[in-house]
């Protein structure tokens, strides 16, 4: 298991099982891995367009960018952390 599904498995509380997180099992930073895609799943539910599959992918975009928050939290330098995500998410959706 990747370090970043270690951290994921690790959070209380843990994600429902309905709800698949698509974060692929990388290793490196974890703020941005999580902060990339909650952002990318942020601009799926955004072009969904009322699709009721859209409020999916919202569910999934606030539960990874509440995770990459986490972990940017413990941070040495969390201010730092907290706004190259805001950077990352405002670079995916406009």
């Amino acid at each position: 298991m990747s370090a970043l599904r270690d951290w994921l498995t690790s959070r209380t509380p843990a994600p429902p099982d309905a709800l698949i997180l698509p974060v692929e099992d990388a290793s490196g930073d974890l703020t941005a891995t999580l902060a990339d895609a909650g952002a990318l799943v942020l601009t799926q539910a955004l072009t969904g367009e009322g699709e009721r599959s859209g409020a999916y992918d919202l569910l999934a975009a606030d539960g990874l960018l509440t995770y990459a928050c986490e972990s940017a939290a413990g941070a040495v330098d969390p201010e730092v952390d907290l706004l190259q995500i805001l950077e990352r998410v405002g670079r995916r959706s406009g």
